[in-house]
């Protein structure tokens, strides 16, 4: 759009060049204020009681890896599959907010704010700036974005330079010509090649749920050289840059790969058991949170109660007319592959080692929402203009569950409880093996940790020994993380032999504490 009015302000008249410059501007305000604008309401989406959910496992070794030095913060991001990078930048964070934890999430709302003004900025150029607003608004009021962007973990970065990159190569999708000058050439497609290498690079440097990117990116670094023409200097100098780019990336990248490597023994497929099996239940789950305008539960694997249920299939229609809207353009193959390749890559591994998570395929919801942003500019301005207005009602109706609702267990409150009612000499006998860790880190402030008082333990026959010699036995059933569940049921009869609990409390909906006496005081009693 800005080579167009630049070129006709080149031949116009004075008097027809100063309108010209006028509406260039004012087109100029217009996409700042809207960017700004779609950027604020995703901020404050992400920022409001940003501390309403309790820190989750995840987020807890988040905590702990970016308070130990600065060698063991490396090795323990590698020997846990993570790259190093996003927490080395939460511990130089951690210098100017000072102590405490509540600050961790901000950085992820920054991120994800910052990605629906990509959003839009892409959906702008490709289509209209209507295709820009309403593609910004559906990445900002996504349930599932504003959750991952009140989560200490580095989601929304590798979602946000992602879409740079994606920006970059969808510059060099829309003049493949000019994508082949000779940088030394004044008007060589610069900016495009360095933001899709950079961006590229950085975010398989964070996180490698970014890796699909690089087979996305060069499928369609491919289509784009195959529309040059054969033979041709052009076709030649963009297949060069399209390998040096490639060298590129490799170089700064394999270095941390390896190492994630060699941390894991060569062992990666094997660490991720906890993952629950596919089925087609589970990828209603990814599909429906991902991309359908719907809430997750955390550790249960399940989508939670939806307020507006007809807005995922609006969505879902939306989507498919931006699919089919630019099917046949250079730009739209670009858009297609950038949201399929990643999901149906992972539900490939899954048919023989499941890893279909939500957080796994997050990033190709960028895509969906800017072709569902074109979908929609296909409708007449005035029908647009009212369902824009209904989208915001809607979408701002369908986020107000992720603040009410609980999607993560209360293992702090699990922790209170606890503290306030052991006493020394007494066992906590959790069902989760990282639980300990759990009520350890989410202690109330200025309290000793449970372990200084009592015998915290997951292993049942430590409990049991220990119950049998006199001391009292505090059982935690509940989960910190997705895996093997247990329910409340299975998890008494398990522990059968520790009598009927004289206490039961409730902790939240998915956690409870059951207190059984010692075999002397429930003979006395």
């Amino acid at each position: 759009m800005n080579e167009i009015i630049t070129s006709a302000l080149r031949t116009a008249t004075p008097y027809r060049r100063h309108r010209l410059d006028d509406h260039a501007a004012s087109t100029t305000r217009a996409d700042r204020f809207w960017l700004l604008a779609l950027v604020a309401l995703s901020l404050i989406a992400r920022l409001f009681r940003i501390d309403h959910q309790t820190l989750w496992l995840d987020e807890v070794l988040t905590l702990q890896r970016i308070h130990l030095d600065l060698g063991g913060l490396v090795a323990d991001s590698f020997s846990n599959r993570h790259m190093p990078t996003y927490f080395l930048l939460l511990r130089l964070l951690s210098w100017f907010f000072g102590p405490g934890d509540a600050w961790v999430r901000i950085p992820s709302a920054l991120f994800g704010a910052m990605s629906v003004g990509m959003v839009y900025v892409i959906a702008s150029r490709i289509g209209s700036r209507n295709a820009g607003i309403v593609g910004g608004l559906l990445m900002a009021l996504s349930p599932l974005q504003v959750q991952y962007g009140q989560e200490a973990r580095s989601y929304t970065l590798v979602t946000l330079l992602v879409t740079v990159a994606l920006w970059g190569l969808l510059r060099l999708a829309q003049n493949p010509p000019r994508a082949a000058l000779d940088m030394r050439r004044v008007d060589a497609e610069r900016m495009g090649w360095a933001t899709y290498v950079l961006g590229t690079i950085a975010a398989l440097d964070v996180l490698g749920d970014a890796a699909p990117w690089l087979m996305a990116s060069n499928l369609s670094l491919w289509l784009i050289w195959r529309s040059l023409a054969p033979f041709s200097e052009t076709r030649v100098t963009f297949g060069r840059y399209w390998l040096w780019s490639n060298a590129a990336i490799i170089a700064c990248t394999v270095p941390f790969y390896a190492a994630v490597f060699a941390f894991s023994d060569g062992h990666m497929l094997q660490k991720f058991d906890w993952i629950p099996p596919l089925s087609w239940q589970h990828t209603w789950v990814v599909a429906g949170s991902v991309y359908l305008m719907r809430m997750l539960a955390v550790i249960k694997f399940d989508l939670m109660h939806t307020a507006v249920p007809l807005l995922g299939t609006l969505v879902a229609l939306a989507g498919c007319a931006g699919m089919f809207r630019m099917h046949k353009r250079l730009e739209g193959r670009v858009l297609l592959l950038s949201m399929l390749v990643l999901p149906l890559l992972i539900l490939s591994v899954s048919l023989f080692k499941s890893m279909l998570l939500p957080r796994y395929v997050l990033w190709s919801a960028a895509p969906f929402f800017v072709l569902a942003g074109l979908g929609a500019d296909l409708l007449p301005r005035r029908i647009l203009f009212m369902a824009t207005a209904l989208l915001v009602l809607l979408g701002v109706v369908n986020l107000g569950p992720v603040y009410r609702m609980e999607t993560k267990p209360r293992w702090d409150m699990a922790a209170a409880t606890l503290t306030a009612n052991v006493r020394p000499g007494d066992t906590v006998f959790t069902a989760d093996p990282n639980a300990p860790t759990m009520l350890s880190s989410l202690k109330p402030k200025g309290e000793l940790p449970l372990d200084a008082t009592a015998m915290v333990t997951s292993q049942l026959d430590e409990a049991l020994a220990r119950w049998r010699q006199g001391s009292r036995v505090w059982a935690v059933s509940g989960r910190s993380a997705l895996g093997q569940r247990e329910d409340l049921m299975d998890f008494k009869n398990r522990i059968g032999a520790l009598g009927t609990p004289v206490v039961e409390i409730p902790q939240g909906k998915e956690i409870t504490i059951l207190m059984f006496p010692a075999p002397d005081e429930g003979e006395a009693n």
